[in-house]
């Protein structure tokens, strides 16, 4: 009888000592109304570790910043499309390659440098992928919907949870009844495990109580020629497997890293959180006030165009600041368009805002990067 009292016991004191172990939930996933400032390293590669119930340390203290990215989450209400995307409760907008990181942006164009919309959706079940919308392009203006939706994080998660998801977008090209038209299609399946937990160690801080996501993902993209109804053929375009870790805790909003490895675990990349940042009122404005500045990212100048509606044909005040807050520029515009010289500045991500002659302000960000 005393021996099983102090087997009782003893394991108590074991699991008392044993390091919690974190519930990921929907109040752990993106936020609306603010910025995740986040580097990317594309050559070190980390140690993955080995997935287990054991707690482990992660020190990937020594990532590199190659360049930042972006996104900025805001409430689906705030866009035209609302009523389009009905189901979504977050959106992100801009050049896939600059605000992408969660996910890779809206596949608007080549490289992901056209601007266009992604629709999220955020709840007790997970966050969510709806659909994306274009600006420019050949599928400029055209709701792309994923039917069914792909899952990118699972709710609630912990150690062992395990969320299975198949997705898949579609877009039509030259869709016309009286002759063959092209079905582009997008397939997506997916495992989602949380297969360890432990402590992360990254430039911008340590984090204890992490939760590691492996995504296991295979990405399917096919054309169908399709006429009348009939499919006339079908053609397999690529097949791409990969393997993203994603490192969560109950401190921020976001991951705080995710590699990205193929489907060799040979890493191609590895973003790490920097910093979280409110969005500022001046930030939630119409597109006709909204300028555009290109390329976005930059390398010796980028060109500032400033909508008529902001300029009221007159010049303005064009001012960078980095991310200290220290302003680092400031130009007076000169017509439509002006090149602000930016070779002397050092690789990142910058603020503008713009002021014109009546004291209204407008502002965004833009990175330079070599």
């Amino acid at each position: 009888m005393k021996k099983v009292i102090f087997t009782s016991g003893l394991l108590f004191s074991m699991s008392y000592l044993l390091p919690a172990q974190i519930t990921i939930t929907e109040n752990d996933l993106p936020e609306a109304g603010f910025t995740y400032v986040v580097n990317n390293d594309t050559s070190t590669q980390v140690p993955l570790g080995t997935p287990g119930p054991s707690a482990q340390v992660w020190d990937y203290s020594m990532l590199a910043s190659h360049y930042p990215k972006v996104p900025t989450y805001d409430s689906t209400i705030n866009t035209p499309y609302a009523g389009d995307f009905p189901a979504s409760s977050h959106y992100t907008y801009g050049p896939a390659m600059l605000y992408g990181t969660f996910h890779g942006g809206a596949p608007v164009g080549t490289q992901g440098m056209n601007n266009g919309y992604m629709f999220w959706r955020r709840d007790a079940t997970g966050f969510w992928i709806e659909g994306f919308r274009a600006d420019g392009g050949t599928f400029a203006g055209e709701n792309v919907y994923y039917t069914p939706q792909e899952l990118l994080i699972g709710a609630p998660a912990t150690y062992g949870t395990v969320f299975n998801n198949t997705s898949r977008w579609q877009l039509w090209m030259n869709n016309n009844p009286a002759d063959v038209d092209t079905l582009y299609t997008c397939t997506v399946t997916k495992t989602l495990t949380s297969d360890a937990h432990g402590d992360l160690i990254i430039p911008s801080g340590t984090f204890n109580n992490v939760l590691r996501i492996h995504e296991h993902a295979v990405k399917v993209d096919s054309v169908f020629a399709i006429f009348n109804s009939i499919v006339l053929y079908s053609m397999e375009l690529s097949r791409d497997t990969s393997n993203n870790y994603m490192y969560y805790s109950n401190i921020v909003s976001y991951p705080l890293c995710i590699v990205h490895a193929d489907g060799s675990n040979y890493i191609n990349s590895t973003e790490h959180y920097v910093i979280k940042v409110p969005m500022s009122a001046e930030e939630e404005q119409t597109q006709a006030y909204q300028p555009v500045l290109y390329p976005n990212p930059a390398s010796s100048v980028i060109q500032v165009k400033i909508p008529v509606a902001l300029s009221d044909n007159k010049p303005c005040v064009i001012s960078v600041y980095n991310l200290s807050g220290q302003q680092v520029l400031n130009v007076l515009s000169q017509g439509e368009t002006t090149g602000i010289y930016t070779a002397d500045l050092p690789a990142g991500l910058y603020v503008y805002t713009i002021t014109n002659h009546k004291g209204n302000t407008t502002q965004g960000r833009f990175i330079i990067a070599r």
